[in-house]
């Protein structure tokens, strides 16, 4: 992978590296000196670069995971580039393969797209989608681009849900903010003093006949069954939750990721991306 960054001010590669958390020992090496250019000529981390120079870096690539077996699918690839892509996760299907779920998951399907288009990259989640909910997933090509979405920076990433609520919230525009764990035994969350921090911001844009909530939630750093432990807490789970509501609606879990706003961590672009509503999710607000 070849990292290109524009340089803002005159200074040395090497301080350059280090306020872009830029690791030397990913860096390839050739004829033992670091695959750095600048103007098409290789430089060394002493080397100075100026304003508006491009500096690329060659990252090695990472080898592929072979117990991920490429499986052909219509995946919708709604931005790519060198460096991430961004896909519209179906409803009903697994992220990542398990011994229970080795073929049919989003995995497999990116590692056939991968095949196609002749991509030599990894699958590196930096958004993840419950199984049942459907929309917009972050995946990193390298786990260095992962790292930089990571908690470590002050990552402007944002991804915005809606949901119908099978309940009417008494505060209509409101933070959740109550740690969750997971149950021992269980792939089932509670609200627990013992669980990891997490934030749910949400506001409430309609009320149907005083019992379902159409809901606009948006959150960083997203813990597994979040929006669907926290509404749950309110008595007001999400349609379609069949762990953590009675539902009565035999409808599929009403829940999906609509968009995303960040800031690109290497070409400093800002992306900003939004779904049409599903189709189940506008024949359920139409009845």
């Amino acid at each position: 992978m070849e990292l290109i960054y524009r340089v803002k001010k005159p200074e040395t590669i090497q301080r350059f590296m280090h306020e872009n958390n830029i690791p030397s020992k990913i860096i390839e090496l050739e004829d033992n000196h670091y695959r750095i250019y600048v103007n098409g000529k290789i430089k060394t981390k002493k080397s100075t670069v100026k304003k508006g120079e491009k500096i690329h870096f060659f990252i090695t690539d990472e080898p592929k995971d072979k117990r991920i077996k490429p499986e052909e699918f219509d995946l919708s690839v709604i931005y790519e580039d060198s460096y991430l892509m961004i896909v519209n996760k179906p409803k009903n299907m697994q992220m990542m393969i398990s011994k229970a779920n080795p073929t049919g998951t989003l995995a497999n399907a990116i590692y056939y797209h991968y095949e196609k288009n002749d991509i030599n990259s990894g699958i590196h989640y930096v958004t993840k989608l419950d199984k049942e909910a459907s929309g917009l997933v972050v995946i990193a090509k390298h786990k260095f681009i992962r790292y930089l979405f990571s908690d470590k920076f002050d990552n402007s990433l944002t991804y915005y849900i809606k949901a119908i609520l099978n309940g009417v919230l008494d505060i209509k525009e409101s933070s959740i903010p109550l740690p969750i764990a997971r149950l021992e035994g269980s792939i089932l969350r509670e609200i627990s003093e013992q669980g990891e921090e997490c934030l749910t911001n949400y506001r409430v844009l309609n009320e149907f006949n005083d019992k379902f909530s159409l809901v606009e939630a948006w959150i960083k750093n997203k813990k597994a069954h979040q929006l669907r432990v926290h509404f749950a807490y309110f008595y007001a789970p999400v349609v379609g939750d069949k762990y953590y509501g009675k539902d009565e609606t035999d409808s599929d879990l009403l829940l999906y990721c609509y968009k995303l706003d960040f800031i690109h961590p290497i070409t400093e672009e800002k992306i900003k991306f939004e779904l049409i509503e599903p189709e189940d999710f506008k024949e359920f607000l139409e009845r």
